[in-house]
């Protein structure tokens, strides 16, 4: 099919990518010059695992547009995939979505074939009925289901997983106008992941409503996990994998996303429960679990801090290993090892802070505030208090004899996700997040 996609940003240019390697021609355009000059080149311009050799797969499949017009002209399906921005409301504010169909409207207007209009972006319910489908018709004088088509059609990919969980997905959401767009939507997924998902094929609004209810749902999920956490490690034998680990394998709950950690953060599940709570709320209804949820989930660093301020006084030197939101990312958007080394420096402790790829980005947050260091075993020289956050896989290859060794006794292992057991032997105080450990402070 030919496609073409604006917005080649982190999950715009690995859809476009995808569809291209897939074997469709797939044209691509971004508002940003230097971005569209660096792809020409051949330069992969997104630090993504796996989109430097997708994008060569993907060849002269992928071509790149110098307008949006030029794009939509080229291709039956447009895919817009632009920041949705959260409003100080909460709400999702949709300017970029409408300035590019304000752009693409002539080029729509001009073409005597069937087009298919895909918003991607995630968007407040009843954008498309109440603002997109509107826009569109005043501005080519077609009829929307007859003349063009307007589809949502959202992703549920993770950031540093974007290209394997977009050809993998459980399901692929498609909120229709008409069932010719979203038969056409469907073909061109069918023909793209390697798996064979679920296709939930509905109308506009309610697909709109799926989106965000979903990403709650699995935030649900979490805070439950960390909040089981919390009640473990105040209960004398209790263990939060062992709970969760049989609670995950009654199918009516399942395991995904139930575990005890740090909570969720990037750029997508803090702010859809804040959005979904503004829809509800739109509507006089009350997200009451929504709210909850976040709670939860915003007590989590100030629970760790506790651990710590328990074993050290400051000025003690504690050591963060981890701070992106996730592993495989260098995104340290809502992270709450970020979260924590503030509160940290709030409360007056020494904080150093090591990370496999987001040093970068967390000094654009925090500055000279914090010490940086790019070796784990250099970083824990002189630690009071060394706290495993993020689960990055270099983790867990640690010699943590090492460690013991570089820092100084006796110091705390506070592990967020219970990956490093020989910890205990090798002479530091270790106390895994979630299970029932009773330690002495050390002053």
């Amino acid at each position: 099919m030919n496609i073409s996609v604006i917005g080649l940003g982190k999950l715009g240019l690995c859809t476009a990518a995808c569809f291209a390697a897939a074997g469709h021609r797939v044209t691509g355009y971004d508002m940003h010059d230097q971005l569209r000059l660096e792809l020409r080149k051949g330069i992969c311009p997104i630090d993504e695992t796996g989109l430097p050799a997708l994008l060569e797969r993907a060849g002269s499949n992928l071509q790149i547009a110098d307008s949006c017009r030029e794009a939509v002209a080229n291709s039956e399906i447009t895919l817009i995939i632009v920041p949705t921005p959260s409003m100080q409301n909460g709400r999702f504010t949709n300017q970029y979505v409408v300035r590019v169909l304000e752009d693409l409207a002539p080029a729509l207007q001009a073409k005597n074939e069937f087009h298919v209009v895909d918003v991607v972006s995630t968007v407040m319910p009843g954008s498309a009925e109440r603002e997109f489908i509107p826009l569109l018709e005043g501005k080519t004088g077609k009829r929307c289901g007859i003349d063009f088509g307007l589809v949502y059609n959202p992703e549920f990919i993770a950031l540093g997983s974007v290209v394997r969980d977009f050809l993998n997905p459980d399901m692929v959401l498609i909120g229709a106008s008409d069932e010719r767009s979203g038969n056409m939507v469907q073909e061109l997924y069918t023909t793209t992941c390697v798996s064979a998902p679920s296709f939930q094929v509905m109308s506009l609004v309610n697909a709109e409503i799926t989106k965000i209810s979903l990403n709650c749902f699995v935030t649900m999920k979490i805070s439950y996990a960390n909040a089981l956490a919390e009640l473990c490690e105040q209960v004398p034998g209790a263990d939060v994998d062992a709970v969760t680990k049989a609670v995950g394998a009654d199918s009516r709950v399942g395991g995904k996303y139930l575990k005890g950690g740090l909570g969720f953060g990037g750029p997508c599940f803090p702010r859809d429960n804040i959005a979904f709570q503004a829809f509800a709320e739109e509507f006089g209804a009350e997200a009451l679990l929504g709210k909850a949820v976040v709670s939860v989930n915003n007590s989590i660093p100030q629970r760790l801090l506790g651990r710590i301020t328990a074993h050290c006084a400051q000025p003690a030197q504690v050591v963060l290993m981890g701070m992106s939101y996730k592993a495989d990312t260098h995104i340290v958007e809502e992270s709450q090892a970020v979260m924590l080394a503030q509160l940290l420096l709030d409360t007056g402790y020494s904080v150093t802070v090591h990370d496999p790829r987001a040093l970068g980005a967390v000094r654009q947050v925090l500055g000279d505030a914090v010490s940086y260091c790019s070796d784990p075993y250099q970083a824990a020289v002189g630690a009071k208090a060394i706290i495993l956050l993020t689960d990055w896989p270099e983790y867990r290859e640690l010699d943590w004899t090492r460690i013991a060794a570089q820092s100084s006794a006796p110091c705390l292992l506070l592990d967020a996700w219970r990956t490093a057991h020989a910890a205990a032997a090798a002479g530091l105080l270790y106390c895994p997040v979630g299970v029932h450990t009773q330690l002495e402070a050390q002053g």
